[in-house]
Protein backbone atom coordinates (compact mmCIF):
# COMPACT_ATOMS: atom_id res chain seq x y z
CA UNK A 1 0.00 0.00 0.00
CA UNK A 2 1.21 3.60 -0.57
CA UNK A 3 3.59 4.82 2.07
CA UNK A 4 4.15 1.32 3.42
CA UNK A 5 7.65 0.44 4.53
CA UNK A 6 8.79 -3.05 5.45
CA UNK A 7 9.84 -2.70 9.07
CA UNK A 8 12.25 -5.44 10.12
CA UNK A 9 14.70 -3.73 12.44
CA UNK A 10 14.65 -0.92 15.04
CA UNK A 11 16.62 1.23 12.60
CA UNK A 12 13.93 0.79 9.95
CA UNK A 13 11.24 1.59 12.51
CA UNK A 14 13.06 4.82 13.40
CA UNK A 15 13.33 5.76 9.72
CA UNK A 16 9.64 5.00 9.23
CA UNK A 17 8.74 7.27 12.15
CA UNK A 18 10.99 10.09 10.95
CA UNK A 19 9.67 9.84 7.40
CA UNK A 20 6.12 10.47 8.53
CA UNK A 21 7.15 13.14 11.00
CA UNK A 22 9.14 15.15 8.42
CA UNK A 23 6.37 14.84 5.84
CA UNK A 24 3.84 16.06 8.39
CA UNK A 25 6.13 19.01 9.06
CA UNK A 26 6.35 19.70 5.30
CA UNK A 27 2.56 19.64 4.92
CA UNK A 28 2.07 21.85 7.98
CA UNK A 29 4.75 24.30 6.93
CA UNK A 30 3.33 24.56 3.42
CA UNK A 31 -0.09 25.54 4.76
CA UNK A 32 1.39 27.82 7.43
CA UNK A 33 3.65 29.57 4.92
CA UNK A 34 0.80 30.30 2.51
CA UNK A 35 -1.48 31.57 5.30
CA UNK A 36 1.29 33.62 6.93
CA UNK A 37 2.26 35.18 3.58
CA UNK A 38 -1.35 36.26 3.11
CA UNK A 39 -1.46 37.67 6.64
CA UNK A 40 1.78 39.59 6.10
CA UNK A 41 0.45 41.17 2.92
CA UNK A 42 -2.76 42.07 4.77
CA UNK A 43 -1.00 43.62 7.80
CA UNK A 44 1.49 45.55 5.77
CA UNK A 45 4.33 47.14 7.69
CA UNK A 46 7.68 48.15 6.33
CA UNK A 47 7.51 47.59 2.54
CA UNK A 48 10.98 46.01 2.26
CA UNK A 49 10.50 43.69 5.24
CA UNK A 50 7.03 42.76 3.95
CA UNK A 51 8.27 41.84 0.49
CA UNK A 52 11.27 39.90 1.80
CA UNK A 53 9.30 37.87 4.33
CA UNK A 54 6.29 37.20 2.08
CA UNK A 55 8.56 36.17 -0.77
CA UNK A 56 10.54 33.83 1.49
CA UNK A 57 7.33 32.28 2.82
CA UNK A 58 5.99 31.58 -0.66
CA UNK A 59 9.32 30.08 -1.74
CA UNK A 60 9.26 27.91 1.36
CA UNK A 61 5.69 26.82 0.56
CA UNK A 62 6.77 25.69 -2.91
CA UNK A 63 9.76 23.78 -1.53
CA UNK A 64 7.97 22.02 1.34
CA UNK A 65 4.89 21.37 -0.80
CA UNK A 66 7.03 19.67 -3.44
CA UNK A 67 8.65 17.52 -0.73
CA UNK A 68 5.24 16.51 0.67
CA UNK A 69 4.08 15.44 -2.81
CA UNK A 70 7.26 13.65 -3.90
CA UNK A 71 7.84 11.75 -0.66
CA UNK A 72 4.37 10.51 0.16
CA UNK A 73 5.78 6.98 0.11
CA UNK A 74 7.91 6.38 3.20
CA UNK A 75 10.07 3.97 1.20
CA UNK A 76 11.50 6.95 -0.70
CA UNK A 77 12.54 8.74 2.47
CA UNK A 78 16.12 10.02 2.46
CA UNK A 79 17.36 11.25 5.87
CA UNK A 80 19.98 13.59 4.41
CA UNK A 81 17.46 15.25 2.10
CA UNK A 82 14.94 15.58 4.93
CA UNK A 83 17.54 17.19 7.19
CA UNK A 84 18.53 19.57 4.38
CA UNK A 85 14.87 20.54 3.87
CA UNK A 86 14.52 21.51 7.52
CA UNK A 87 17.78 23.46 7.49
CA UNK A 88 16.80 25.37 4.34
CA UNK A 89 13.87 26.87 6.28
CA UNK A 90 16.31 28.73 8.57
CA UNK A 91 16.75 31.67 6.15
CA UNK A 92 12.95 31.94 6.02
CA UNK A 93 12.95 32.27 9.81
CA UNK A 94 15.50 35.06 9.66
CA UNK A 95 13.21 36.99 7.31
CA UNK A 96 10.50 36.44 9.92
CA UNK A 97 12.74 38.07 12.53
CA UNK A 98 13.26 40.91 10.12
CA UNK A 99 9.51 41.39 9.67
CA UNK A 100 7.97 40.44 13.03
CA UNK A 101 10.83 41.36 15.34
CA UNK A 102 13.61 39.65 17.26
CA UNK A 103 11.56 39.61 20.47
CA UNK A 104 8.20 38.72 18.92
CA UNK A 105 6.37 35.40 19.39
CA UNK A 106 7.87 34.36 16.05
CA UNK A 107 11.05 33.50 17.95
CA UNK A 108 9.33 30.29 19.13
CA UNK A 109 9.35 28.92 15.57
CA UNK A 110 13.12 28.30 15.62
CA UNK A 111 13.18 25.91 18.63
CA UNK A 112 10.30 23.96 17.07
CA UNK A 113 12.12 23.63 13.75
CA UNK A 114 15.36 22.64 15.46
CA UNK A 115 13.44 19.99 17.40
CA UNK A 116 12.26 18.45 14.11
CA UNK A 117 15.71 18.82 12.51
CA UNK A 118 17.46 17.13 15.45
CA UNK A 119 14.96 14.30 15.33
CA UNK A 120 15.49 13.86 11.57
CA UNK A 121 19.29 13.92 11.95
CA UNK A 122 21.06 10.63 11.25
CA UNK A 123 23.55 11.16 14.07
CA UNK A 124 24.19 13.24 17.15
CA UNK A 125 26.94 15.06 15.25
CA UNK A 126 24.53 16.08 12.50
CA UNK A 127 22.01 17.29 15.11
CA UNK A 128 24.71 19.35 16.84
CA UNK A 129 25.78 20.84 13.52
CA UNK A 130 22.21 21.92 12.69
CA UNK A 131 21.71 23.38 16.15
CA UNK A 132 24.99 25.31 16.00
CA UNK A 133 24.04 26.82 12.61
CA UNK A 134 20.60 27.84 13.89
CA UNK A 135 21.88 29.32 17.14
CA UNK A 136 24.69 31.22 15.40
CA UNK A 137 22.39 32.63 12.70
CA UNK A 138 19.68 33.57 15.19
CA UNK A 139 22.12 35.15 17.67
CA UNK A 140 24.12 37.09 15.09
CA UNK A 141 21.02 38.44 13.37
CA UNK A 142 19.50 39.40 16.72
CA UNK A 143 22.71 41.13 17.81
CA UNK A 144 22.89 43.01 14.53
CA UNK A 145 19.36 44.33 15.09
CA UNK A 146 19.90 45.11 18.81
CA UNK A 147 23.21 46.87 18.22
CA UNK A 148 21.88 48.77 15.21
CA UNK A 149 24.12 47.13 12.60
CA UNK A 150 20.94 46.30 10.65
CA UNK A 151 18.09 48.80 10.59
CA UNK A 152 15.09 47.44 12.46
CA UNK A 153 11.94 47.29 10.33
CA UNK A 154 9.93 44.96 12.56
CA UNK A 155 6.30 45.24 13.64
CA UNK A 156 7.18 44.36 17.26
CA UNK A 157 9.89 46.35 19.04
CA UNK A 158 11.34 45.92 22.53
CA UNK A 159 9.81 48.78 24.58
CA UNK A 160 12.21 48.74 27.50
CA UNK A 161 15.72 47.67 28.33
CA UNK A 162 19.30 48.42 27.50
CA UNK A 163 21.59 46.66 25.10
CA UNK A 164 22.70 44.42 27.99
CA UNK A 165 19.16 43.31 28.82
CA UNK A 166 18.41 42.76 25.14
CA UNK A 167 21.52 40.62 24.73
CA UNK A 168 20.55 38.57 27.79
CA UNK A 169 17.08 38.10 26.34
CA UNK A 170 18.63 36.88 23.10
CA UNK A 171 20.73 34.42 25.12
CA UNK A 172 17.62 32.99 26.74
CA UNK A 173 16.03 32.52 23.33
CA UNK A 174 19.13 30.59 22.20
CA UNK A 175 18.91 28.45 25.34
CA UNK A 176 15.39 27.47 24.24
CA UNK A 177 16.75 26.44 20.86
CA UNK A 178 19.56 24.40 22.41
CA UNK A 179 17.10 22.83 24.85
CA UNK A 180 14.83 21.79 21.97
CA UNK A 181 17.76 20.02 20.31
CA UNK A 182 18.70 18.23 23.55
CA UNK A 183 15.10 17.08 24.10
CA UNK A 184 14.82 15.85 20.49
CA UNK A 185 18.03 13.80 20.64
CA UNK A 186 16.99 12.35 23.99
CA UNK A 187 13.59 11.36 22.62
CA UNK A 188 15.32 9.79 19.63
CA UNK A 189 17.58 7.80 21.95
CA UNK A 190 14.68 6.66 24.13
CA UNK A 191 12.55 5.76 21.11
CA UNK A 192 15.37 3.68 19.68
CA UNK A 193 15.73 1.92 23.04
CA UNK A 194 12.00 1.09 23.05
CA UNK A 195 12.20 -0.28 19.50
CA UNK A 196 15.28 -2.30 20.44
CA UNK A 197 13.54 -3.81 23.47
CA UNK A 198 10.44 -4.60 21.43
CA UNK A 199 12.52 -6.18 18.67
CA UNK A 200 14.49 -8.27 21.16
CA UNK A 201 11.26 -9.41 22.80
CA UNK A 202 9.87 -10.48 19.42
CA UNK A 203 13.07 -12.35 18.63
CA UNK A 204 13.04 -14.10 21.99
CA UNK A 205 9.37 -15.05 21.54
CA UNK A 206 10.00 -16.48 18.07
CA UNK A 207 13.00 -18.45 19.33
CA UNK A 208 11.07 -19.71 22.35
CA UNK A 209 8.17 -20.86 20.16
CA UNK A 210 10.64 -22.67 17.91
CA UNK A 211 12.16 -24.42 20.92
CA UNK A 212 8.73 -25.51 22.16
CA UNK A 213 7.75 -26.94 18.76
CA UNK A 214 11.10 -28.71 18.41
CA UNK A 215 10.84 -30.14 21.92
CA UNK A 216 7.36 -31.45 21.17
CA UNK A 217 8.58 -33.06 17.95
CA UNK A 218 11.56 -34.63 19.72
CA UNK A 219 9.32 -35.93 22.51
CA UNK A 220 7.08 -37.59 19.94
CA UNK A 221 10.13 -39.14 18.24
CA UNK A 222 11.46 -40.35 21.59
CA UNK A 223 8.15 -42.00 22.45
CA UNK A 224 8.13 -43.69 19.06
CA UNK A 225 11.76 -44.76 19.30
CA UNK A 226 11.51 -46.24 22.77
CA UNK A 227 15.23 -45.74 23.38
CA UNK A 228 16.78 -47.32 26.47
CA UNK A 229 14.20 -50.12 26.73
CA UNK A 230 14.52 -53.84 26.01
CA UNK A 231 13.56 -54.88 22.49
CA UNK A 232 12.49 -58.01 20.74
CA UNK A 233 16.10 -59.14 20.24
CA UNK A 234 17.62 -57.93 23.51
CA UNK A 235 20.01 -60.51 25.05
CA UNK A 236 20.24 -62.45 21.79
CA UNK A 237 23.51 -63.01 19.95
CA UNK A 238 24.13 -62.44 16.25
CA UNK A 239 27.49 -63.26 14.64
CA UNK A 240 29.33 -62.70 17.91
CA UNK A 241 27.44 -59.54 18.89
CA UNK A 242 25.46 -59.64 22.15
CA UNK A 243 22.45 -57.31 21.79
CA UNK A 244 21.39 -54.99 24.62
CA UNK A 245 18.73 -52.27 24.95
CA UNK A 246 17.09 -50.48 22.03
CA UNK A 247 18.79 -47.19 21.23
CA UNK A 248 16.29 -46.09 18.61
CA UNK A 249 13.70 -47.16 16.08
CA UNK A 250 13.06 -46.04 12.53
CA UNK A 251 11.14 -47.00 9.42
CA UNK A 252 13.77 -49.56 8.43
CA UNK A 253 14.33 -51.21 11.77
CA UNK A 254 15.84 -50.93 15.25
CA UNK A 255 19.24 -49.89 16.57
CA UNK A 256 20.53 -51.90 19.54
CA UNK A 257 23.38 -51.38 21.90
CA UNK A 258 25.75 -54.33 21.48
CA UNK A 259 28.90 -55.87 22.92
CA UNK A 260 31.47 -57.86 21.01
CA UNK A 261 33.20 -60.95 22.30
CA UNK A 262 36.26 -58.89 23.27
CA UNK A 263 34.04 -56.65 25.43
CA UNK A 264 34.10 -53.60 23.16
CA UNK A 265 30.83 -51.76 22.68
CA UNK A 266 29.14 -50.90 19.41
CA UNK A 267 25.70 -50.32 17.91
CA UNK A 268 23.88 -52.69 15.59
CA UNK A 269 21.11 -51.72 13.21
CA UNK A 270 18.76 -54.59 12.39
CA UNK A 271 16.32 -54.68 9.51
CA UNK A 272 12.78 -54.88 10.87
CA UNK A 273 11.50 -58.49 10.63
CA UNK A 274 8.31 -57.49 8.82
CA UNK A 275 10.45 -56.07 6.00
CA UNK A 276 12.31 -59.32 5.35
CA UNK A 277 9.68 -60.31 2.81
CA UNK A 278 10.13 -56.98 0.97
CA UNK A 279 12.84 -57.27 -1.66
CA UNK A 280 13.05 -53.49 -2.04
CA UNK A 281 13.40 -52.93 1.72
CA UNK A 282 16.10 -55.61 1.94
CA UNK A 283 17.94 -54.10 -1.02
CA UNK A 284 17.70 -50.65 0.51
CA UNK A 285 19.13 -51.90 3.81
CA UNK A 286 21.97 -53.65 2.02
CA UNK A 287 22.62 -50.51 0.00
CA UNK A 288 22.99 -48.42 3.17
CA UNK A 289 25.52 -50.93 4.48
CA UNK A 290 27.51 -50.74 1.25
CA UNK A 291 27.44 -46.96 1.36
CA UNK A 292 28.71 -46.79 4.90
CA UNK A 293 31.52 -49.21 4.11
CA UNK A 294 32.56 -46.93 1.24
CA UNK A 295 32.85 -43.88 3.49
CA UNK A 296 36.14 -43.18 5.21
CA UNK A 297 36.07 -40.01 7.23
CA UNK A 298 36.40 -39.15 10.93
CA UNK A 299 33.24 -37.11 10.42
CA UNK A 300 31.04 -40.02 9.32
CA UNK A 301 29.91 -42.81 11.62
CA UNK A 302 32.34 -45.76 11.20
CA UNK A 303 31.10 -49.19 10.09
CA UNK A 304 32.61 -52.20 11.86
CA UNK A 305 30.89 -55.06 10.08
CA UNK A 306 27.92 -55.95 7.87
CA UNK A 307 25.83 -59.07 7.79
CA UNK A 308 26.60 -62.00 5.54
CA UNK A 309 24.04 -64.03 3.66
CA UNK A 310 24.05 -66.61 6.48
CA UNK A 311 23.09 -64.09 9.21
CA UNK A 312 19.64 -64.70 10.75
CA UNK A 313 18.82 -61.00 10.26
CA UNK A 314 20.43 -58.40 8.02
CA UNK A 315 22.45 -56.00 10.15
CA UNK A 316 25.15 -53.37 10.10
CA UNK A 317 27.45 -52.93 13.12
CA UNK A 318 28.70 -49.39 13.75
CA UNK A 319 30.84 -47.63 16.30
CA UNK A 320 28.89 -46.78 19.45
CA UNK A 321 28.77 -43.00 19.72
CA UNK A 322 28.73 -41.51 23.20
CA UNK A 323 27.88 -37.85 23.36
CA UNK A 324 25.01 -35.71 22.10
CA UNK A 325 23.51 -34.71 18.79
CA UNK A 326 23.20 -31.13 17.56
CA UNK A 327 19.52 -31.01 18.45
CA UNK A 328 20.43 -31.63 22.09
CA UNK A 329 23.09 -28.93 21.94
CA UNK A 330 20.60 -26.42 20.51
CA UNK A 331 18.23 -27.16 23.37
CA UNK A 332 20.94 -26.24 25.87
CA UNK A 333 22.40 -23.35 23.92
CA UNK A 334 19.76 -21.85 21.67
CA UNK A 335 22.21 -19.91 19.52
CA UNK A 336 25.80 -21.22 19.64
CA UNK A 337 28.64 -18.74 19.36
CA UNK A 338 29.78 -17.94 15.83
CA UNK A 339 33.21 -19.61 16.31
CA UNK A 340 31.45 -22.77 17.56
CA UNK A 341 29.05 -22.63 14.62
CA UNK A 342 31.91 -22.28 12.15
CA UNK A 343 33.68 -25.28 13.72
CA UNK A 344 30.58 -27.49 13.58
CA UNK A 345 29.74 -26.57 9.99
CA UNK A 346 33.38 -27.07 8.93
CA UNK A 347 33.56 -30.59 10.38
CA UNK A 348 30.18 -31.60 8.97
CA UNK A 349 31.22 -30.17 5.60
CA UNK A 350 34.30 -32.44 5.58
CA UNK A 351 32.09 -35.42 6.28
CA UNK A 352 29.62 -34.42 3.56
CA UNK A 353 32.38 -33.93 1.03
CA UNK A 354 33.71 -37.41 1.83
CA UNK A 355 30.22 -38.84 1.28
CA UNK A 356 29.77 -36.96 -1.98
CA UNK A 357 33.19 -38.08 -3.24
CA UNK A 358 32.12 -41.66 -2.52
CA UNK A 359 29.02 -41.02 -4.59
CA UNK A 360 26.59 -40.86 -1.65
CA UNK A 361 23.86 -38.28 -1.01
CA UNK A 362 22.54 -38.27 2.55
CA UNK A 363 19.05 -36.77 1.87
CA UNK A 364 18.11 -36.44 5.55
CA UNK A 365 20.62 -34.05 7.03
CA UNK A 366 19.23 -32.44 10.22
CA UNK A 367 20.44 -31.62 13.77
CA UNK A 368 19.44 -35.07 15.05
CA UNK A 369 21.76 -36.67 12.50
CA UNK A 370 24.83 -34.67 13.48
CA UNK A 371 26.49 -36.25 16.52
CA UNK A 372 29.29 -34.90 18.71
CA UNK A 373 31.73 -37.18 20.49
CA UNK A 374 34.66 -36.36 22.75
CA UNK A 375 35.20 -33.64 25.37
CA UNK A 376 33.45 -30.31 24.95
CA UNK A 377 36.64 -28.46 24.09
CA UNK A 378 37.66 -31.02 21.45
CA UNK A 379 34.45 -32.36 19.93
CA UNK A 380 34.41 -34.41 16.76
CA UNK A 381 31.20 -34.06 14.77
CA UNK A 382 29.98 -37.07 12.82
CA UNK A 383 27.17 -37.53 10.32
CA UNK A 384 24.93 -40.46 11.18
CA UNK A 385 21.85 -42.25 9.80
CA UNK A 386 22.33 -42.78 6.08
CA UNK A 387 19.09 -44.76 5.99
CA UNK A 388 17.54 -42.71 3.17
CA UNK A 389 20.78 -41.99 1.33
CA UNK A 390 21.27 -42.75 -2.35
CA UNK A 391 24.11 -43.23 -4.78
CA UNK A 392 24.78 -40.23 -6.98
CA UNK A 393 23.50 -40.82 -10.55
CA UNK A 394 21.56 -43.93 -9.46
CA UNK A 395 17.97 -44.34 -10.62
CA UNK A 396 16.88 -44.62 -7.00
CA UNK A 397 14.12 -47.09 -7.87
CA UNK A 398 13.72 -48.02 -4.22
CA UNK A 399 12.26 -44.59 -3.43
CA UNK A 400 10.91 -43.61 -6.82
CA UNK A 401 8.01 -41.10 -6.66
CA UNK A 402 8.44 -40.85 -2.88
CA UNK A 403 9.32 -37.74 -0.89
CA UNK A 404 12.20 -38.83 1.33
CA UNK A 405 13.61 -36.80 4.22
CA UNK A 406 12.52 -34.49 7.01
CA UNK A 407 10.21 -31.68 5.72
CA UNK A 408 11.78 -28.83 7.67
CA UNK A 409 15.29 -29.61 6.41
CA UNK A 410 14.83 -30.92 2.88
CA UNK A 411 15.68 -29.06 -0.32
CA UNK A 412 12.93 -27.66 -2.59
CA UNK A 413 13.65 -30.16 -5.38
CA UNK A 414 13.49 -32.95 -2.79
CA UNK A 415 10.10 -31.69 -1.55
CA UNK A 416 8.83 -31.76 -5.13
CA UNK A 417 9.97 -35.36 -5.58
CA UNK A 418 12.46 -34.31 -8.27
CA UNK A 419 15.95 -35.81 -8.78
CA UNK A 420 18.43 -34.74 -6.13
CA UNK A 421 22.20 -34.39 -6.07
CA UNK A 422 24.91 -33.24 -3.66
CA UNK A 423 23.53 -29.68 -3.72
CA UNK A 424 20.39 -30.93 -1.97
CA UNK A 425 22.53 -31.85 1.04
CA UNK A 426 24.11 -28.39 0.87
CA UNK A 427 20.66 -26.82 1.14
CA UNK A 428 19.94 -28.95 4.22
CA UNK A 429 23.26 -27.85 5.71
CA UNK A 430 22.21 -24.26 5.01
CA UNK A 431 18.93 -24.83 6.87
CA UNK A 432 20.89 -26.20 9.84
CA UNK A 433 23.18 -23.16 9.71
CA UNK A 434 20.13 -20.84 9.62
CA UNK A 435 18.76 -22.55 12.74
CA UNK A 436 22.10 -22.22 14.53
CA UNK A 437 22.53 -18.54 13.64
CA UNK A 438 18.97 -17.31 14.27
CA UNK A 439 17.62 -19.76 16.85
CA UNK A 440 14.53 -20.22 14.63
CA UNK A 441 13.81 -22.92 12.00
CA UNK A 442 13.86 -21.80 8.38
CA UNK A 443 10.43 -23.40 7.85
CA UNK A 444 7.40 -22.79 10.06
CA UNK A 445 6.62 -25.95 11.98
CA UNK A 446 3.17 -27.40 11.33
CA UNK A 447 1.48 -30.03 9.18
CA UNK A 448 3.60 -31.68 6.51
CA UNK A 449 1.80 -30.37 3.36
CA UNK A 450 2.12 -26.76 4.50
CA UNK A 451 5.76 -27.26 5.44
CA UNK A 452 6.55 -28.78 2.04
CA UNK A 453 4.77 -25.90 0.29
CA UNK A 454 6.84 -23.41 2.28
CA UNK A 455 10.07 -25.28 1.50
CA UNK A 456 9.40 -24.96 -2.22
CA UNK A 457 7.94 -21.47 -2.48
CA UNK A 458 8.90 -19.33 0.52
CA UNK A 459 12.26 -17.73 1.27
CA UNK A 460 12.96 -17.71 5.05
CA UNK A 461 12.79 -14.51 7.07
CA UNK A 462 15.79 -12.22 6.96
CA UNK A 463 18.21 -13.48 9.64
CA UNK A 464 18.93 -9.98 10.99
CA UNK A 465 15.23 -9.64 11.76
CA UNK A 466 15.57 -12.53 14.19
CA UNK A 467 18.95 -11.86 15.76
CA UNK A 468 22.07 -9.72 15.41
CA UNK A 469 23.90 -11.11 12.41
CA UNK A 470 26.48 -9.57 10.08
CA UNK A 471 25.56 -8.81 6.47
CA UNK A 472 28.33 -11.16 5.26
CA UNK A 473 26.85 -14.08 7.20
CA UNK A 474 23.44 -13.26 5.70
CA UNK A 475 25.06 -13.38 2.27
CA UNK A 476 26.37 -16.91 2.92
CA UNK A 477 22.93 -18.01 4.11
CA UNK A 478 21.27 -16.50 1.04
CA UNK A 479 23.42 -18.64 -1.26
CA UNK A 480 23.09 -21.79 0.86
CA UNK A 481 19.28 -21.44 0.90
CA UNK A 482 18.84 -20.56 -2.76
CA UNK A 483 15.77 -22.32 -4.18
CA UNK A 484 17.56 -23.28 -7.40
CA UNK A 485 20.38 -25.83 -6.96
CA UNK A 486 22.58 -24.04 -9.50
CA UNK A 487 22.55 -20.91 -7.29
CA UNK A 488 24.02 -22.73 -4.27
CA UNK A 489 27.62 -23.36 -3.30
CA UNK A 490 29.47 -25.98 -5.33
CA UNK A 491 30.49 -28.05 -2.30
CA UNK A 492 30.06 -28.26 1.45
CA UNK A 493 33.64 -27.12 1.98
CA UNK A 494 33.01 -24.04 -0.17
CA UNK A 495 30.05 -23.18 2.07
CA UNK A 496 32.12 -23.71 5.22
CA UNK A 497 35.00 -21.60 3.90
CA UNK A 498 32.64 -18.78 2.94
CA UNK A 499 31.10 -18.88 6.43
CA UNK A 500 34.53 -18.72 8.07
CA UNK A 501 35.46 -15.75 5.86
CA UNK A 502 32.15 -14.00 6.60
CA UNK A 503 32.57 -14.35 10.36
CA UNK A 504 36.14 -13.00 10.20
CA UNK A 505 35.14 -10.07 7.96
CA UNK A 506 36.99 -11.17 4.82
CA UNK A 507 34.21 -12.50 2.60
CA UNK A 508 35.15 -12.36 -1.08
CA UNK A 509 33.42 -9.68 -3.15
CA UNK A 510 32.37 -12.36 -5.65
CA UNK A 511 30.41 -14.19 -2.92
CA UNK A 512 28.67 -10.98 -1.85
CA UNK A 513 27.78 -10.24 -5.47
CA UNK A 514 26.46 -13.79 -5.89
CA UNK A 515 24.26 -13.35 -2.80
CA UNK A 516 22.95 -10.02 -4.12
CA UNK A 517 21.89 -11.68 -7.37
CA UNK A 518 20.08 -14.43 -5.49
CA UNK A 519 18.31 -11.98 -3.17
CA UNK A 520 17.30 -9.73 -6.06
CA UNK A 521 15.27 -12.60 -7.51
CA UNK A 522 14.28 -14.16 -4.18
CA UNK A 523 14.23 -11.55 -1.37
CA UNK A 524 14.14 -12.66 2.26
CA UNK A 525 10.68 -13.44 3.61
CA UNK A 526 8.90 -13.52 0.24
CA UNK A 527 6.90 -16.14 -1.62
CA UNK A 528 8.28 -16.95 -5.04
CA UNK A 529 6.09 -17.64 -8.05
CA UNK A 530 5.42 -21.25 -8.91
Amino acid sequence: MPGALAIETPEQAMIHLRAHRVRSLAVGQTLASVLTAGLVMLLGGDPLATRVHAGALLASAVLTGAYALLFRDARHYRPTLAFALVMVTLPVMLTGYYYWGVFSAYAAVVPLTIFIASDAAQSRGQALFGTAIAVAAQALFGLAIVLGWIESRSLVEAVRGTHVTHVLALGLIQMLTIGAAIVATDIQRRTRAVFDEHNQAQRALAQREAQVFEAQAEAAEARKAGGGKPGRFTDQEIDGFKLGEVLGRGAMGEVYAARREDGSQCAIKLLAPHLLRSASAFDRFQRESAMLLALESPHVVRVLAVSTSSAPLPYVAMERLVGADLAELLKRQQIPSLPATVEIISQVARGLDAAHRAGVIHRDLKPQNLFAVGPENARTWKIIDFGVAKWIDSESSLTKDMIIGTPGYMAPEQALGQPVDARSDLYSLGVILYRMVTGVPAVSLGDVPNMLHEVVYKVPQRPSRLTDVAADVEAVLAIALAKRPEDRFASASELAQALDAAVSGRLAASVSAHASRVLTEQPWGTWIQS
